[in-house]
């Protein structure tokens, strides 16, 4: 008997020892299971929520992840929104990331693969240009819109439903299909196709802060385009809704176009085109024909005789206005106009001594002209490289318009190219110092505080560009070259990696310096 029970509980433990082992394979296999699921996206960072809710006047958006993000947020406009890229991350269905109808925002996600690594692109779509702020808290991308309700009306909540809209609102806030791919025409602004030419008089033409010194000879109505393999045929044809000019293009031409531009003249795009496809232009009574720059193109030898129209009384009267008011025009003036035009024909065609030639004795019929003695003074210091002779006619514009920050950005570079520190940054404050400052001029001052090692001021003025303007690429490469020299070696390396994920077009050479950076 002893020995059979004793056989007994040797079996017995072995049963229970085998059940154990059973229910531990099963454990394992459960939490195996779990592991797998935990790891299906490859470690992306899944963005598994979207949360609005106002706090103040300011809209509080939330992008919930499930890992810290790499992001890059900036700013476009026509229409306004705000783009936030995350690198390496996984969008859910639009119905998760609904955003609440009665805030008139639309959202759009794209997967942006040409980059790596990938980016998850949340696009969100405002009635206006908005100041905003981006942080990230607990894995998520926090965005606070400053003022979002400043402006919204009252809202009666007594026996009525009535909703309020935000003023410019076009779009149903449930189109979703629409707002992922907005129509390139809806980007592109109606313009007065009047071009903004130097012979204009200083008193009729008031400087804007659009007038950036790199642009000289361009028109003053810009745009923003994001073209992606798109017909060239199509290009020309927004272009020439853009500016009212009528452009023909040879049936020769063909192929596609990938090009992104932001806030630059319309003609400048054109320019660009043409110089990226071996095309040439040519342009006569408001008309531009394109044509393969090895093709002649002929205009009619009396085209003048085709043109026709019908008198009436109103044309009479516009007319003799016209007349009237020619004949109140100066006759130095008036010549000054004809020598202005010569001018502009040889920097055309890229004689650009001879064109600052031109100009200058333009100047010297027309003394009050400030913006023709800035232009000037553009052409010395971008193309002929003429530090002293920049300041000389920067001045001159200064004296006729003491609040033309263009002249004074122009003179802040070309002091500091001659390394007369004191003074350019003297005309640095001023150009920054009267309303809105151009990107140029805050980049520029910048650079010129970075090379003084006064990095904390550079910071700021690039802080201020972010904010005015939003990132771009120069800016982010200055901000992560700032922390290197400020020794913060861990948010220059975090800024590096923003910039690789950021969607702009980062030239090879600097991509590689950055990599050999960040490892």
């Amino acid at each position: 008997m002893l020995h059979l029970v004793s056989f007994s509980r040797s079996r017995y433990a072995r049963l229970y020892s085998f059940s154990c082992t059973v229910i531990a394979c099963l454990l394992f296999i459960n939490l195996s299971a779990g592991w797998a699921s935990e790891k299906s996206n490859d470690g992306k960072n899944v963005i598994n929520a979207l949360s609005a809710h106002v706090s103040g006047n300011d809209l509080v958006l939330t992008l919930q992840g499930s890992t810290a993000p790499t992001y890059s947020v900036f700013e476009l406009f026509k229409p306004a929104r705000i783009v936030v890229d995350v690198a390496n991350a996984v969008a859910p269905s639009q119905e998760t990331l609904a955003i609440p109808p009665d805030l008139n925002i639309t959202l759009a996600t794209q997967l942006i693969t040409d980059v790596q690594p990938n980016l998850t692109r949340f696009e969100f779509t405002l009635d206006k240009s908005y100041a905003f702020t981006a942080q990230e808290t607990n894995k998520a991308i926090v965005l606070q819109i400053k003022n979002f309700r400043e402006k919204e009306p009252a809202v009666s909540t007594k026996g009525s439903k009535a909703a309020t809209t935000m003023p410019g609102q076009t779009m149903s806030p449930g189109n979703n299909k629409m707002a992922a791919m907005p129509s390139i025409e809806s980007q592109l602004p109606t313009v007065d196709p009047m071009k903004a030419g130097a012979e204009k008089p200083a008193e009729a033409t008031t400087t804007t802060m659009q007038d950036k010194f790199n642009f000289s000879g361009y028109n003053k109505e810009h745009i923003t385009v994001d073209f992606y393999k798109i017909d060239l045929h199509n290009v020309f044809r927004l272009l020439r809704d853009v500016s009212g000019v009528n452009i023909v293009v040879d049936e020769s031409v063909s192929g596609s176009l990938t090009l992104a531009l932001n806030d630059v003249p319309w003609d400048f795009a054109l320019d660009i085109i043409l110089n990226l496809k071996n095309l040439a232009k040519e342009e006569r009574f408001n008309t531009i024909v394109i044509h393969p720059k090895d093709k002649e193109f002929n205009w009619p030898q009396r085209a003048e005789d085709n043109l026709s129209f019908e008198a009436d009384e109103e044309m009479a009267v516009q007319e003799s206005l016209i007349i009237q008011q020619q004949e109140n025009i100066p006759p130095q003036i008036v010549e000054a106009k004809k020598i202005l035009t010569q001018g502009r024909k040889a920097e055309k065609g890229g004689n650009v001594e001879v064109a600052v030639e031109l100009y200058e004795k333009a100047l010297e019929k027309w003394p009050k002209n400030a913006r023709l003695a800035n232009k000037i003074a553009s052409l010395y210091l971008v193309y002929l490289h003429q530090n002293a002779k920049a300041v000389f006619f920067a001045q001159k514009a200064l004296k006729l318009d003491k609040k033309n920050s263009n002249a004074a950005l122009n003179a802040a570079i070309a002091h500091a190219n001659m390394h007369e520190k004191k003074k350019a940054q003297q005309y640095f404050d001023q150009s920054v110092s009267f309303g809105k400052p151009t990107p140029e001029a805050l980049l520029s001052y910048a650079s010129f505080s970075e090379n003084q090692s006064n990095y904390r001021a550079a910071a700021n003025l690039l802080a201020k560009h972010d904010k005015l303007y939003g990132q771009n690429l120069s800016s982010l490469v200055a901000r992560a070259r700032i922390l290197d020299k400020m020794d913060q070696r861990a948010a220059a390396t975090k800024m590096y990696e923003t910039i690789l994920v950021s969607g702009f077009r980062v030239p090879a050479d600097l991509k590689k310096y950055i990599q050999s950076r960040i490892k």
